[in-house]
Order: C-alpha cells, then sequence, then structure tokens
C-alpha cells in the first residue's frame, strides 16, 4: 500500500499549499520557454502518478500508460475536427468535447481490462505495450479520421492560452496526487494493496479481483487523458511522436520507478529529476548516446544500489540511521 510521509498533515499541508502558490504565479515571472518545460513536465508527471496506480499499488508493470495520454489528445481532436461548429458556440462547448473525449478513453480502458487482466506479470507488461504499439498502428491506417503519419490541426478558435494551459495542467497534476492520496486512504487501496501482496489470499477474503483492477486502470485512465487533451489544444497539433511517441509511455514509468513505486511522492520527485536530466541533456550537454540510453543506465544504477527507488531509499535509511 502507498505510504504517505506526513504530506498532508500539520505544517506540511501549509507547506504543499505554499509550493501550489508559488507554481501559479511562477509563469509571471519566466520565460516562455521554461513555462513551456514546465508544462511538459506536469504532462509527463500526471502520466507518471496514473501509471503507480497500477504499478505500484496494484504491482503490475503498465508499459502502456502513455496510450491514454496519446489517445485524449486523438479523441478531442478528432471530435473537434468533425464537429467545426462547436468552437462558435464557446469555451462551454470545447469543455464539453474534452468531457467526452475523456469518457471515450475512459470506457476503452474497461473494455481492454477484460483481457488485459487475464494475464500477469511480464505477460501483462508486454500486453499493454503491445496496446500502445497497436493504437499507434491505427492512428497511422486511419488517415482519413486521424491524419495518418502527417497528424492533425486544431480548427481556428479552439487554441489554449499558454498561461490557461499551464493552470489547467497544474490542476490535473494537482488532481492525479489527491487522487492516489484518496485511494492510498479507502478501501479500494487497501484492496489493491492486498492484492498485490497476494492474489489467492485477496480472493479468499472476499475482494473481488478484477473489479477492484478494473477500477484502478479506468481511474488512472482519466487524469492522463485528460492531460493529453489538453496538450494536444495548446499546441495545436498532434501526430505520432508528440503523443504516441514510446517516450511517452516509457518516461512515465522511469520517473515512477526513479522517485519510488508505491509512494504518492515518488513520481513526483522522479519527474523532477528527470525532467531537469532531460532539459540538460537537450539544452547543454551533447553526448554520444540518446537520451532514453541515459534514463536505461540511470535505472540501472537505481536497481542496483537503490532498487525501490529515491524517495523510499531515502526514507528507509532515515529510519534506520543510529540515533545519537
Amino acid at each position: 500500500m502507498a505510504r504517505v510521509p506526513g504530506v498532508f498533515r500539520g505544517r506540511r499541508l501549509l507547506a504543499v499549499g505554499v509550493v501550489l502558490i508559488g507554481l501559479v504565479v511562477l509563469p509571471r515571472f519566466l520565460t516562455r520557454d521554461l513555462v513551456t518545460a514546465l508544462f511538459f513536465a506536469f504532462a509527463l508527471i500526471t502520466v507518471a502518478l496514473n501509471y503507480d496506480l497500477l504499478g505500484g499499488f496494484l504491482g503490475y508493470l503498465n508499459l502502456g500508460q502513455g496510450t491514454f495520454f496519446g489517445g485524449g489528445a486523438y479523441a478531442v481532436f478528432i471530435l473537434t475536427k468533425h464537429m467545426p461548429g462547436v468552437a462558435a458556440a464557446g469555451p462551454l462547448a470545447l469543455i464539453g468535447l474534452v468531457v467526452v473525449a475523456v469518457a471515450i478513453i475512459a470506457l476503452f480502458a474497461a473494455i481492454v481490462a477484460y483481457p488485459l487482466f487475464r494475464l500477469k506479470g511480464a505477460y501483462f507488461a508486454m500486453a499493454t505495450f503491445g496496446l500502445f504499439l497497436l493504437v499507434r498502428q491505427l492512428i497511422l491506417n486511419l488517415e482519413r479520421l486521424t491524419g495518418g503519419a502527417f497528424g492533425i490541426y486544431l480548427p481556428p478558435g479552439y487554441y489554449v492560452d499558454q498561461r490557461l494551459a499551464y493552470w489547467l495542467m497544474l490542476g490535473v497534476v494537482t488532481l492525479s496526487v489527491a487522487v492516489n492520496y484518496l485511494i492510498s486512504q479507502t478501501r479500494l487501496g487497501v484492496g489493491l494493496h492486498a492484492i498485490r501482496e497476494s492474489e489467492p489470499a485477496a480472493a479468499a477474503i472476499g475482494i473481488d479481483l478484477f473489479r477492484h483492477k478494473q477500477t484502478a486502470l479506468v481511474i488512472s485512465v482519466i487524469p492522463s487523458a485528460l492531460a493529453g487533451c489538453l496538450f494536444g489544444l495548446h499546441f495545436g497539433y498532434v501526430d505520432l511522436e508528440s503523443v504516441l511517441g514510446v517516450d511517452k509511455t516509457l518516461l512515465p514509468v522511469i520517473m515512477a520507478m526513479l522517485g519510488g513505486t508505491g509512494l504518492v511522492l515518488g513520481p513526483i520527485v522522479g519527474g523532477v529529476l528527470i525532467r531537469v536530466i532531460d532539459v540538460s541533456l537537450k539544452n547543454y550537454l551533447t553526448l554520444p548516446i540518446p537520451a532514453l540510453g541515459v534514463y536505461g543506465l540511470i535505472l540501472m544504477v537505481i536497481g542496483l544500489f537503490m532498487p525501490e527507488g529515491i524517495l523510499a531509499g531515502l526514507t528507509r535509511r532515515r529510519r534506520v540511521a543510529p540515533r545519537a
């Protein structure tokens, strides 16, 4: 079960509020490039937090979480493309399209849960990555609907301003943190923890295994799809590499593992570190190996010396440190 080291208690609650207020006003003091970098970070951290509902709480390695991020972006773009009069109806109509797009992706997740959760371990991980590749191939083949390899543009009037997009994405990542925390405190979280420890034992005490797994998957999909919608609406264009690139489904896994799976703050810590490394690699360093290769090396080091992740490792060391 996720361990929450008192983040939402007492003075730490005040600290979280101060951080949120600081992040809200931060765009007024940053360049557009830095605001965009934070926007990217919030999007990936959201997907990492959502991945952790299955990967950390349930113990299922989900290599397809990026499917729902990209699916949300494509769903809202397809709706706007085939409903061109919606923009004239105002912002509420656009919000309605986003809600419909997220609902479509959530329904898709509820349906694919049936075949996916018949598998376990490496087979489940391969199946989720196979789902990711399948969706990519469908988008390539359904060119009239999705734009295929050329991508798809938003009609005029749908773009979301940079600062508004930043604040909305900040809201989505905050929602993801709150959802993970609340689930860790509910019977659903207890059930997921029991399933992770032993599925036969969980079934023996009356826990509906499939219902818990399906519920966790659907809950994890909604913020990811919403983040994908905002991502697309801000930039005004989506294609396979921008919203369904391999990095969009593997980086969140790396973020969660680096920070510590099963911890509410783990994906955030890992996400911040990965974004710092990513920006440094792309803007300040020139290395002969691709960025994903660097991330792989980082995971190898973490796996060897701190397999539970940075946050969990630091917490454990603090607990066992001798007192003076």
